[in-house]
């Protein structure tokens, strides 16, 4: 059975169709990411830009002529925060089926997070120890509590780092007081999921992190001049790597970043919110490492599809 992903995030766009066997593993066959920051100022418009629209149409199209080139037993297309929160992210997904011919549907924050855990838990053993997911995305970040496998409890924060990146670094590179900024901003959104953080450090044994920002630092860890997904799934980074990485890439501006081996062009000025949300967010639970999940929210769209068609 073939079938095929696609993730409308709010920075990024991914494509992955995968071939199943009859037990369910499958093999990934094609994969494409392309960043277009279809989420672009939304927070201060409410409203996805034209530009940015276009720049996502145009890649869809190319998505949907990939797809349209293999045998698929199906599609599973959705959008994420950028289009949830946009006054006109239904005119939006209306463009995607005309111009593109592909179906998506909008899916809540809730829905985002366990598909994600879905996708990471078909990528990495997390049997038999219960963890904490973090799905860093450019319009918010899904927090879920597993444990053997199941969803425990979830939570949906705007903590995105396109929507951060853009509120409070706005100097290039960021000035010691916007960081500050940022970092009350992180702070806050943090306070408020107590309850749900209590429930964590009382049962969780380990720390996985997935989506472009956890994935670069692995591969600015690393120093990777081309990016392989092989040595970055299952990868860990210490908190004092995190650290690390975060005192090397705040003081440069973003043409600087550009050139670090690890950083993909598009990512250069969101990574330095990312380095700091992700220390933030381990300094709060007390994580001293952070296993990174090359898979995510593609990889749970076709192992759901495929849940959902092979009982048909």
């Amino acid at each position: 059975m073939l079938l095929a992903g696609i993730d409308i995030g709010t920075n990024t766009l991914r494509l992955l169709i995968a071939e199943f066997s009859s037990d369910g593993v499958y093999r990934k066959v094609k994969s494409e990411r392309h960043i277009t920051r279809l989420g672009e100022e939304i927070s201060s418009t409410g409203r996805l830009k034209a530009t940015a629209m276009e720049r996502t149409l145009s890649v869809l199209k190319r998505f949907s002529k990939i797809c349209s080139e293999y045998p698929l037993n199906g599609i599973y297309a959705v959008a994420t925060s950028a289009v949830r929160e946009a006054s006109n992210g239904a005119d939006f997904i209306k463009k995607v089926k005309t111009e593109t011919g592909l179906d998506a549907d909008v899916i809540s924050g809730d829905e985002e997070a366990r598909l994600t855990m879905l996708g990471i838990s078909s990528g990495l053993d997390l049997k038999g120890r219960d963890f904490l997911l973090m799905d860093i995305g450019g319009g918010s970040t899904e927090f879920v509590f597993a444990s053997e496998g199941a969803i425990i409890a979830k939570v949906s924060t705007d903590l995105g780092v396109v929507r951060f990146t853009e509120r409070y670094l706005k100097s290039d590179p960021p000035g010691n007081n916007e960081i500050e900024e940022l970092e009350a901003a992180i702070d806050e959104r943090l306070n408020t999921m107590q309850s749900f953080k209590d429930l964590c450090n009382n049962r969780v044994a380990g720390f996985v992190g997935t989506a472009g920002t956890v994935t670069t630092l692995a591969a600015v860890e690393q120093k990777m001049t081309v990016y392989d997904p092989r040595k970055v799934n299952g990868y860990k980074i210490s908190k004092k790597g995190i650290e690390t990485i975060r005192r090397e890439l705040l003081p440069m501006a973003s043409k600087m970043r550009k050139a670090v081996p690890g950083i993909e062009d598009g990512r250069e000025d969101l990574i330095a919110a990312g380095v700091v949300l992700v220390d933030k967010v381990m300094e709060w639970f007390g994580f001293n490492e952070i296993i990174v999940s090359d898979n995510g929210l593609r990889e749970g769209l076709i192992v759901d599809l495929y849940n959902r068609v092979s009982t048909i």
